[in-house]
């Protein structure tokens, strides 16, 4: 094609792009598109008979990376809505995923590090304001949960009040803005409308117990790991599952970040950064364990270090083998029931 064709297609899209942007300061044409942004996040009916799982956090609390939320798995039927942990972050994203936060039912904890249940005010102030429910949200989780939820209950006492007195006690009950504490086991921890939610021990000592979480419904399976090193015990609670969510860490990320942290002075940074390395998932050996218990796909998540550019994201990537993918927040993956077919990424 000729120069000149170049030029007046340039020239075409160039006074495209300025008629748009004058379009968009017409507060008629902004509010238009804000209605229909609206309209596609609030409207996002689940598919019947599928096991739906969001990604709404695959973030840790070492490194930089401002487009992941910290730990948070959503796992969803038109039933049913339970997320597994709650870091930093992840109310956002649970709303940006458009996801039914008025009808989540409860939260599971792995465990009780400040990046797995920072953010379960914010999550249950969602679903109060969301549903104007009497009941307090429930949240499974080790010992010394009952400790967590009742500081959180005490903490936010004050904000109730305050949002009752706004809104009105018929509108938002205040229990509903409470939560309840309900230790687990190892073992079936919630079983309902064909839905199957089983805690398993892993290793991240010396945090004990820490717990991973299997989820089946419909013939469907998907695992999420919580912190731990590769542990058999969790390959044998996860065997044939479709999706297994685990920690994952980059040791020659870690190894640099280490001996510069030494170089420059910074000995106690230097001292977590190696402190972490013995109680997160190395990156080697995940795959071969994945495909040696039957696993479908395996997703690496909570990436330590969360990697803030592609550079460090590589490392993650070279670890696994297609269809295992490293995780990006707001993923979506849905398992029909009856079906080995996973609809994603």
């Amino acid at each position: 094609m000729s120069k000149r064709f170049w030029l007046i297609l340039m020239s075409v899209l160039v006074a495209g792009l300025a008629t748009l942007m004058v379009a968009v300061r017409s507060e008629t044409v902004a509010l238009a598109l804000i209605e229909r942004v609206l309209r596609t996040q609030m409207v996002s009916p689940l598919p019947a008979e599928t096991l739906t799982v969001v990604v709404c956090g695959s973030a840790s609390p070492l490194g930089s990376a401002p487009d992941r939320a910290q730990a948070c798995i959503a796992v969803l039927t038109d039933q049913h809505f339970f997320i597994f942990d709650a870091g930093s972050g992840s109310q956002a994203r649970l709303s940006q995923a458009g996801l039914p936060l008025g009808r989540l039912e409860g939260v599971f904890l792995t465990h009780l590090h400040s990046d797995h249940i920072a953010e379960i005010p914010d999550v249950n102030l969602s679903r109060w304001a969301g549903s104007g429910t009497t009941e307090p949200l429930a949240v499974y989780g080790p010992r010394g949960v009952e400790q967590v939820v009742a500081g959180f209950n005490q903490a936010y006492d004050t904000d109730r009040d305050y949002r009752v007195a706004h809104h009105g006690a018929d509108f938002l009950p205040k229990t509903g803005g409470q939560a309840k504490a309900l230790t687990v086991d190892p073992g079936v921890v919630f079983s309902e409308a064909g839905l199957t939610v089983t805690a398993f021990t892993v290793d991240h000592h010396p945090i004990n117990p820490a717990f991973g979480y299997r989820v089946d419904y419909g013939g469907r399976s998907v695992v999420i790991s919580g912190d731990t090193v590769n542990t058999p015990s969790l390959w044998a609670a996860a065997e044939g599952a479709d999706l297994v969510f685990h920690d994952a860490l980059a040791r020659p990320v870690l190894e640099v970040m280490h001996k510069v942290a030494l170089d420059v002075g910074r000995d106690r940074t230097a001292k977590i950064v190696m402190d972490v390395t013995d109680y997160h998932a190395s990156l080697d050996g995940l795959q071969a364990s994945a495909d040696a218990a039957g696993i479908q796909r395996l997703v690496l998540y909570h990436l330590v270090p969360s990697p803030p550019n592609w550079v460090v994201s590589g490392f993650f990537e070279r670890a696994v083998v297609a269809p295992s993918i490293v995780a990006e927040d707001l993923m979506r993956f849905e398992l029909p029931s009856g079906s080995a077919v996973i609809h994603g990424p």
